[in-house]
């Protein structure tokens, strides 16, 4: 996904309907404390091994419920980005809409990835995007995300 952002950034493609709207300064935010440790425990009912991150990128470790691990990462990112990769998705690509979260909301396999994705824009002002193995999950916790975004 990020490498996706990175190209359409550097192609200088940008919606023009973002002319003149002042995004969120990603900055002052820290992913880890928009979801915590105990959002993620809460959300899967297993127990959280590690977590690491802060501003834009947090990841969350997971005890996999036959052994092992489960891993699932929370990113914030500029809104300018995400409208311009959602502009030239398909929809397959986008995957499933998920109402009622921000301005437009999808869920569906992770590029180059065996995880799911969650991509979520509030025009005009930024996007999330949460990787991890279960679409359920992903959606409780971009809508908990959102809710704290306001």
């Amino acid at each position: 996904m990020l490498h996706v952002l990175a190209a359409i950034a550097i192609s200088g493609i940008v919606p023009f309907d973002m002319a003149g709207q002042k995004p969120r300064d990603l900055a002052k935010l820290d992913a880890c404390k928009i979801l915590t440790s105990a959002d993620l425990a809460a959300a899967t009912k297993r127990r959280v091994i590690r977590s690491a991150g802060g501003e834009v990128h947090c990841t969350y470790v997971l005890e996999a419920p036959q052994g092992g691990a489960d891993t699932y990462d929370f990113f914030l990112l500029e809104a300018s980005m995400v409208q311009a990769l959602l502009s030239v998705n398909t929809p397959a690509q986008k995957g499933t809409p998920v109402p009622g979260l921000w301005s437009e909301a999808y869920v569906g396999p992770a590029v180059g990835s065996k995880q799911l994705r969650l991509i979520a824009l509030q025009k005009g002002d930024m996007g999330i995007e949460i990787q991890g193995p279960n679409k359920d999950v992903l959606i409780a916790l971009g809508k908990l995300a959102a809710s704290r975004l306001k």
